[in-house]
C-alpha cells in the first residue's frame, strides 16, 4: 500500500509536471496564459495519477507502468527544449 502511494507521489509529480511542460512547449499561447494553464491543470493530472496508482495489483506494476509512462514524455520533453 505505502509503496503504491509513493509510486503515485513521486513519479506522479513528476509526470504531471512533464506533461504540463510539454503542454507549454507545444502550444503557441503567451508566457502568462501557460503559466495559468500549468497551475490549474498540474494538479488534478497529479491527484488523477496518484489515484490510478491504486488500481495496480503491486507496487512493482504500479512502479513500471508509471515508469513507462513517465519515460517517453521526457524524452518528448527533451526534444522540443532542443529545438526551441
Amino acid at each position: 500500500m505505502w509503496s503504491r502511494t509513493f509510486a503515485g507521489l513521486i513519479i506522479g509529480l513528476l509526470l504531471s509536471v512533464s506533461i504540463v511542460l510539454n503542454l507549454n512547449l507545444l502550444l503557441p499561447i503567451k508566457e502568462d496564459t501557460m503559466l495559468l494553464i500549468g497551475l490549474l491543470l498540474a494538479f488534478p493530472i497529479w491527484a488523477g495519477i496518484q489515484v490510478w496508482s491504486y488500481s495496480f495489483s503491486s507496487a512493482k506494476k504500479a512502479w513500471l507502468k508509471l515508469s513507462l509512462l513517465l519515460i517517453p514524455s521526457v524524452l518528448i520533453n527533451a526534444v522540443l527544449l532542443s529545438l526551441r
